[in-house]
């Protein structure tokens, strides 16, 4: 008969609370950080935001004169899979947003940028234009992340516009459904423009090429709980638990 071996309480509790803090420290998809990514030589922008789920990133910089936002959009998609950012100008979810979205296809099986109208959550077609203007196309794959490069003319006359992200997988060369869990739903944030500012919510945002970070929070939009607590927090959090543990 084999014998079993039993691991002192302590022990024990000991590897179930650095189990518990690991795991508070391990997203789902691969972050992308607006202060070590590096996009493409010629590619500037006048600021960058952290996007509040998925990992994603944001950098834009907002053209006055003829109401438009050039940007670069980054996620991992799970492997092989696509990566969409678009706007709801009705300022709602995913229905009613036009999205550009990127994935492999093709003969040639090169990233490229299909515009996509989300009419409802269980139907969208593929389109040749939005009902706002569009340009300057492309996108690249990088280090398992997708980056979309864009020039968007945001409409005067909205005031309630909606940014919404995505991530999922391709099937047989077609977009697939993504997943419904949290952070996939969460995707989203608001979109607004005020006087020569483009105000992205849904994260950090970062000036310019510098390291100096200003909270997101203006824009409306919501932070990650990773992200706005700090080390000491989890600590903290471990140490409750393993006081309940040896009671």
């Amino acid at each position: 008969m084999a014998s079993s071996i039993s691991l002192p309480s302590s022990t024990l509790i000991f590897a179930i609370s650095i189990s518990i803090f690991i795991s508070l420290f391990s997203p789902t998809h691969s972050a992308i950080n607006c202060a070590t990514q590096k996009l493409p030589s010629g590619r500037n922008y006048a600021s960058c935001t952290n996007l509040s789920s998925l990992g994603a990133t944001l950098h834009f910089t907002y053209n006055e004169t003829n109401s438009s936002i050039a940007v670069a959009f980054s996620a991992a998609p799970p492997k092989g899979g696509w990566v969409a950012w678009g706007l709801n100008l009705a300022g709602g979810g995913m229905a009613g947003t036009q999205a550009l979205v990127a994935y492999k296809g093709g003969d040639k099986n090169v990233v490229g940028v299909h515009l996509y109208n989300i009419t409802s959550y269980s139907e969208l077609a593929e389109v040749k234009s939005f009902s706002f203007e569009t340009w300057d196309l492309s996108a690249e794959e990088s280090s398992a992340a997708i980056t979309i490069f864009a020039a968007v003319k945001v409409p005067e006359n909205a005031d309630n516009i909606s940014q919404i992200w995505q991530v999922g997988p391709v099937v047989s060369g077609k977009i697939n459904k993504h997943d419904f869990k949290p952070e996939n739903l969460a995707a989203k944030a608001p979109l607004s423009v005020v006087a020569t500012t483009a105000v992205v919510g849904g994260g950090n945002t970062t000036s310019g090429s510098g390291n100096t970070t200003t909270s997101g929070q203006k824009g409306g939009g919501v932070h990650v709980m990773g992200e706005r607590f700090g080390l000491g927090f989890y600590l903290g959090v471990v140490l409750v638990i393993m006081s309940f543990l040896t009671m």
